[in-house]
């Protein structure tokens, strides 16, 4: 004997009648939009429960003009992604939205922004409602992103800002977080320091010394060297190499990311010098980048947060709907954490 398995497919009309209710009642309810009695709205769900209802995404989309989708997109292996998508899904997934993930390989350069570029002209072709989007720097030309803005598709920026056009952003005060970093250094009694940073190769470096340096003038510490590495890699070998040209002149280093301090403080064991004792080392992100030997002290940015604040943000505009999408831009910025570790105390 033959058992069809299939399920013939449920409808709001099926659990209205056994309800005894409207199929306007019953799509509320299932749309979390309901002000029905707390009584009636559970026996609808408890109904649609029991039957298997499963609401068709696509049947809704058109219905909506919304695809219920919303797009991430990151570079590939960026030090906070993964806690700011984990902020950003856990926003969406109560929102009962879908995130998309895509990722650009290589974080800087004319050739990554076109392949962000490229991701993001594929992602409309899938009608996304908004993007989240970490750039691969700050420079690229409204241009790549002329679709986007053309469509008045909402756009939140993470991260990382640009310089070009103007958009919702959700980040760090860098600014803020370089400046108490030379405060710290000072009240550790250091006098002379060495920035290590990637230039203005993106926003949250070029912040980050810019506060590093007037916190510096502040605190009455002078800046005895700024070393430029190209990328946000170690680049051990050239800190290593400035850093020992530099050896018996300085007292402290702040890097404006992780992985840099972290090279910094490789160097200064290389070269003798003790830390805490002798050579304080901050760094900046918190992200246990570190091996069990290297504690480095650093600022927290929160980045789950900022994901979150960011998908907060993206699905407040997509329900404004597309009339309103040209309010001004939105920036809302976390105050870093310091973090103390073995290389410099938070006093």
């Amino acid at each position: 004997m033959l058992i069809n398995m299939k399920k013939s497919s449920v409808g709001m009309k099926q659990i209205a009648a056994e309800a005894g209710v409207s199929m306007m009642t019953v799509s509320r309810v299932l749309r979390n939009e309901s002000n029905v009695a707390a009584v009636t709205d559970e026996r609808i769900r408890a109904i649609a429960d029991r039957l298997g209802y499963k609401r068709n995404r696509l049947v809704r989309g058109m219905q909506s003009g919304r695809s219920g989708i919303v797009s991430v997109v990151v570079p590939a292996g960026h030090e906070l992604a993964p806690e700011i998508l984990e902020g950003a899904y856990d926003y969406l997934n109560e929102k009962d939205m879908i995130m998309a993930l895509d990722m650009v390989h290589g974080n800087f350069g004319e050739r990554a922004v076109a392949q962000q570029s490229r991701v993001i002209n594929r992602l409309l072709e899938s009608r996304v409602d908004g993007f989240i989007l970490l750039p691969v720097n700050e420079d690229a030309s409204p241009l790549f992103f002329k679709e986007v803005i053309d469509r008045k598709i909402p756009l939140v920026l993470v991260d990382r800002n640009t310089t070009h056009f103007e958009a919702d952003f959700v980040g760090t005060d860098d600014y803020a977080g370089g400046y108490e970093a030379a405060r710290v250094l000072a009240e550790n009694g250091c006098k002379a320091a060495v920035l290590v940073s990637t230039g203005d190769l993106v926003s949250t470096s070029r912040l980050r010394s810019e506060g590093f340096k007037v916190g510096l003038k502040k605190h009455k510490v002078k800046l005895i060297a700024h070393v430029i590495t190209p990328n946000f890699s170690p680049n051990a070998d050239l800190i290593d190499h400035e850093l020992e040209q530099l050896k018996g002149k300085f007292d402290c280093v702040f890097a404006i990311a992780d992985r840099l301090a972290t090279s910094a403080w490789h160097s200064c064991q290389r070269l003798k010098l003790k830390i805490p004792q002798q050579v304080k080392v901050v760094g900046f992100g918190a992200l246990n980048l570190r091996d069990p030997r290297v504690a480095i002290s650093s600022f927290d940015q929160e980045p789950y947060q900022i994901g979150h604040n960011a998908a907060k943000l993206l699905v407040e505009r997509i329900e404004q709907g597309p009339w309103k999408r040209k309010p001004k831009a939105k920036t809302i910025l976390s105050t870093p954490q310091f973090v103390e570790g073995t290389s410099c105390s938070a006093l």
